[in-house]
């Protein structure tokens, strides 16, 4: 397991919040375990609404440039939390929360490739997309 405890799962959303995160912990996972710990504290409108700035300064804080080509990608962010938020309303009631997080994460939508069955590459990797919301052009 990547985390223990849902509390090393809420330090490591807060960290990313008010931008202590080291880098190096800013992984796939963690964006995922985030996503994940930040739909069950507050509706998914609101952290749609959030996550923008809080990827773009967490960003900015640990030096990595929001530019057309790295950092914050728009329609990513977008994708997974809808991905997310539909996971979450999927679960039994009475789940465990690290359990749940962990299976997202290892499971088929908490993989690199997963964005892919519904994206080009040459569509999720435009500059559109990264700036803006983009629909899916496969599935």
């Amino acid at each position: 397991m990547i985390y223990k405890t849902r509390t090393e799962i809420e330090t490591l959303t807060d960290r990313l919040v008010d931008r202590s995160l080291p880098r190096p912990l800013w992984t796939h996972a963690a964006h995922f375990a985030a996503g994940f710990c930040l739909l069950h504290r507050h509706d998914l409108n609101k952290v749609i609404n959030d996550m923008p700035n809080i990827i773009r300064s967490y960003n900015d804080a640990t030096g990595t440039p929001n530019t057309d080509e790295e950092g914050y990608h728009h329609t990513l962010t977008l994708f997974y939390l809808y991905t997310i938020d539909e996971y979450i309303r999927t679960l039994p009631e009475g789940y465990d929360f690290v359990d749940a997080c962990h299976h997202l994460i290892s499971g088929e939508k908490g993989a690199k490739e997963y964005p892919f069955k519904f994206y080009s590459k040459k569509l999720l990797f435009s500059i559109e997309a990264r700036h803006g919301w983009v629909a899916a052009d496969l599935e």
